[in-house]
């Protein structure tokens, strides 16, 4: 949607106010990217309230992540696990200054259109929570907030890239406090890593149909000797 531009502005504010008025709605996979690039190599706290955000700021947090329960409570009541309360994720948005994650389950798009009218700073379409379709994750191209997800492999870190997730995490076991599956899965990534990395095209072309990734991703990957 482009505006008219005012007559009293002086050139270099009607340049500005043009410019502003042609950015596209959907940001660029490179700017989400670009973003994600923030969290990297910080600790991102699992919150419940105001309370426990400010002290996780303090704390020297990256970001924090607005949960109604934490994933160990989510894991021992059983039943459906869903967005959190928005007006609770909007409170932690107005009390900190750190990015503000919240999650979505898996393939709701009601939900992640629901967050990012909210203003997070990132979206984690989550397995932690129950899944609202097994079949088809979101499409995370069609959201200008930057999409988190999980994966226990390279196949299926590349698909969610495919999907347009701007940061790929290990899943691990969530709520348990062990984090041998964590470890596990980002042990088995990087080895798969490293193993694309040997190969020649043809043999890529057809480790891609047995991990069941996009082709170009994997090329990529194996040239880069990490994610895209």
């Amino acid at each position: 949607m482009t505006f008219p531009t005012p007559t009293n502005l002086v050139p270099a504010q009607a340049a500005a106010l043009s410019t502003a008025s042609e950015v596209p709605e959907v940001a660029s996979f490179n700017v989400k990217a670009g973003l994600a690039q923030m969290l990297k190599g910080g600790v991102i706290m699992d919150v419940i309230n105001v309370e426990q955000a400010l002290i996780a700021e303090k704390a020297g947090a990256c970001a924090v992540m607005a949960l109604e329960r934490v994933p160990a409570d989510i894991r021992k009541n059983g039943g459906v696990a869903r967005m959190s309360d928005p007006r609770m994720i909007r409170e932690i948005i107005n009390a900190v200054s750190i990015p503000v994650m919240a999650k979505v389950r898996i393939g709701h798009i009601v939900e992640a259109q629901i967050i990012e009218s909210l203003g997070v700073d990132y979206i984690d379409e989550s397995e932690v929570l129950t899944p609202a379709d097994e079949s088809n994750h979101i499409n995370k191209h069609d959201y200008k907030v930057p999409f988190v997800c999980g994966c226990k492999n390279l196949g299926e870190a590349l698909r969610r890239i495919n999907e347009g997730a701007a940061m790929i995490r290990t899943k691990g076991e969530a709520g348990t406090g062990n984090v041998v599956e964590a470890v596990r899965h980002c042990r088995t990534v990087k080895a798969e890593i490293r193993k694309a990395q040997l190969m020649d095209d043809s043999e890529l072309f057809t480790y891609a149909k047995e991990i069941q990734a996009p082709y170009h991703l994997l090329k990529e990957t194996a040239k880069l000797g990490r994610l895209p």
